[in-house]
């Protein structure tokens, strides 16, 4: 019976070895992102958002309507976006509520995952990003 555990323990210790899509500033630097899905359904092309990183985790993009800007903080993966700042264009309903929701998230902070070359950013909604 003990010889039987021994292997178990084993591969327990290997799945706990691999890696946990946990997010680093060092990964997330100068990286670019294009939004491709809000909570599992595609993105229509009009809801063009995408965010960058660039020095000291200064996070800029465009959120379908507006361009924005804030200085990110990441802590054990979860990103908060502080001082965030935009152009102040109407685009018309849903397209502005949609903008607001993203924006929301990251003032509001968001657990940030690499899954498979994606960027997963997770709060109240789930944002996967794709490689710009």
């Amino acid at each position: 019976m003990k010889l039987a555990a021994i292997p178990i323990f084993i591969v327990g210790l290997c799945v706990g070895c691999t890696s946990t899509g946990k997010v680093t500033s060092e990964q997330l630097k100068y990286t670019q992102w294009q939004l491709s899905r809000v909570d599992g359904l595609a993105v229509p092309p009009s809801f063009n958002a995408s965010m960058s990183f660039i020095e000291a985790l200064q996070v800029n993009g465009f959120a379908g309507c507006n361009k924005f800007f804030g200085e990110g903080s990441l802590e054990e993966s979860n990103l908060t976006v502080s001082k965030l700042g935009m152009t102040r264009r109407s685009c018309g309903g849903e397209l502005d509520e949609f903008e607001q929701q993203l924006l929301q998230a990251l003032k509001q902070g968001a657990e940030l995952k690499i899954q498979d070359q994606q960027l997963v950013m997770q709060g109240e909604q789930t944002f996967v990003f794709i490689p710009k």
